[in-house]
């Protein structure tokens, strides 16, 4: 019945006769199942399949519809009470189709058309009811292509050599920790140069065990995304394996999160030998139980001559040579951590305090280590710009001279492969006499990132050194906000850009170093 339907076409004005209105509905009310029809620009049908209409997308390989299919319309016959749902306009946008027809077949056929907005407008697309078939066949969208076509939607191009990407945040917690999540990804894409082209954020009790998101939200999601050309969609969460091949297999676009985006912002900044070593393990192991479904021809090895079986899979082989590759890492990181240690015994035997600068990332402690130290490290608005420990000789003041480090930064949820690569650094913390620890005052979100480093540090059993606080950036606060911080901490405000308040600072780091040899002393003493 349905193939009979090839037969049929529209009127050359693309108008729908009763008559041709009157077999649809008959055909969907003797087989009892929605149906969809493909007409090109002539009103012949071109195609017929089964199904909702955002199945469509299981037919773009089909040359019916790679051939023009902006000159083609879908119509819906369905005998349900229901209008076109989101992941129905979400296969509007990626086929490419002109519009989308639905006819209800009920007592009174109803229709609703489907089509794309121009450019300039918020929404993507608009919807049109009619409970008339001669309202519908006046519709400029319906009848006229050229007028449809001229004010169709058309997806972004994306003319700039950066990478666009498009953000998803989702939390278990508070709007407020969801905008603190999204503004620090914003922060890491800027670090990349990577070019945001849009975003959607959603709160939930539970995060979804399938896609961490919700269904609908990211149906919006795959459909803003391939608006805007976006050629990477980033989760300011860590995707499990099976979710981020889970939503791999719904879109074309690549799938990122937060932990593979400071994986390469790692990369990007990776400038020693040591520092290559300690990301290639991080990598790895992140990417080792992500193997699966990366890569489509980890097919079976095919047997050789005489072979018993059709041989090993080659994703068994990656495998292996992964855990093997790690294992050499790994091997080459406990060498670091050797001699590192090596050098700190040589420290200990020269009787010098050491002190390391620590905090969150872009907090400011490069350009405070220069201002200490007189040096020039590298300094960097932008997130992890120092990755490898350096080590200065510096005077405090005229009787105290010590050992400061400048190390990476911190960040909330730092990724446990990351924390476990870079352990050869984190031991030169652990080993520190003094943990400096900079805060950047002018931060909306100084609070909360202090407790962040806090609880790195805890992760990591660092809470136990001893530890003081350097307010940075004092310059950038507004002067009531100054005098408050001044009054309350009035050594250890300080801007590191220009040199507000780093002599005060070095006199409350001088008293504390002096505290700390008189407390040592008193251990040596008790102990013989």
């Amino acid at each position: 019945m349905l193939t009979n339907l090839f037969k049929k076409r529209l009127t050359k004005e693309n108008i729908i006769t009763k008559d041709f209105l009157r077999i649809l509905t008959n055909c969907n009310t003797e087989i009892d199942k929605d149906f969809n029809l493909i007409v090109n620009h002539r009103g012949k049908i071109t195609m017929i399949f089964l199904g909702n209409p955002f199945e469509i997308e299981n037919f773009f390989n089909n040359e019916t519809l790679r051939s023009n299919p902006t000159q083609k319309r879908l119509i819906f016959i369905s005998n349900k009470k229901n209008i076109f749902e989101k992941k129905d306009k979400v296969a509007l946008i990626n086929s490419k189709l002109n519009n989308f027809l639905l006819i209800q077949n009920s007592v009174n056929i109803n229709f609703e058309i489907c089509y794309k907005n121009s450019g300039n407008k918020k929404n993507l697309w608009t919807s049109e009811l009619y409970n008339d078939i001669n309202d519908l066949n006046k519709s400029a969208y319906w009848t006229n292509l050229k007028f449809s076509k001229k004010n169709n939607l058309k997806l972004v191009e994306n003319k700039s050599m950066k990478e666009k990407v498009y953000l998803v945040g989702v939390s278990d917690n508070s709007q407020n920790d969801l905008d603190y999540s999204m503004d620090e990804l914003n922060e890491l894409c800027s670090s990349l140069d990577k070019i945001v082209v849009g975003s959607k954020t959603q709160v939930r009790k539970k995060y979804d065990t399938t896609t961490l998101i919700g269904k609908g939200v990211l149906n919006e999601i795959l459909l803003e995304a391939k608006f805007y050309n976006a050629d990477k969609i980033i989760f300011n969460k860590e995707l499990l394996p099976h979710q981020a091949k889970k939503i791999s297999n719904t879109t074309t676009i690549n799938i990122c999160d937060r932990t593979s985006l400071i994986l390469e912002i790692f990369e990007k900044n990776a400038k020693s030998k040591e520092a290559h070593i300690q990301i290639e393990l991080a990598r790895l192991k992140y990417e080792l139980p992500r193997l699966i479904g990366t890569v489509k021809n980890y097919s079976q090895i095919a047997g050789g001559i005489r072979s018993k079986g059709p041989g090993e899979k080659k994703l068994e082989q990656k495998r292996r040579y992964l855990r093997k590759r790690i294992k050499d890492l790994e091997r080459e990181i406990n060498n670091l951590s050797k001699r590192r240690s090596l050098t700190r015994s040589q420290r200990e035997r020269n009787q010098m305090i050491s002190a390391t600068l620590i905090g969150y990332t872009c907090a400011g402690k490069s350009t405070l280590f220069n201002k200490l130290t007189r040096s020039n490290v590298t300094e960097s608005t932008k997130a992890f710009s120092t990755l490898n420990p350096t080590t200065r000789k510096t005077y405090i003041s005229a009787e105290t001279q010590i050992l400061l480090s400048d190390t990476v930064g911190f960040i909330s949820d730092l990724p446990k492969d990351l924390v476990s690569s870079f352990r050869a650094t984190l031991e030169e913390i652990g080993e520190s006499d003094i943990l400096i620890h900079v805060v950047d005052l002018s931060d909306i979100n100084f609070e909360e990132k202090i407790l962040s480093v806090e609880k790195t540090l805890k992760d990591t059993g660092l809470e136990f050194n001893k530890i003081i606080t350097v307010y940075n950036k004092i310059d950038l606060v507004t002067d009531q906000n100054k005098i408050i911080y001044k009054n309350s901490s009035p050594q250890q405000c300080v801007s590191s850009s220009n040199g507000e308040g780093i002599d005060q600072f070095k006199i409350f780091l001088d008293n504390n170093i002096k505290e700390l040899k008189r407390n040592l002393q008193i251990k040596i003493s008790a102990n013989f």
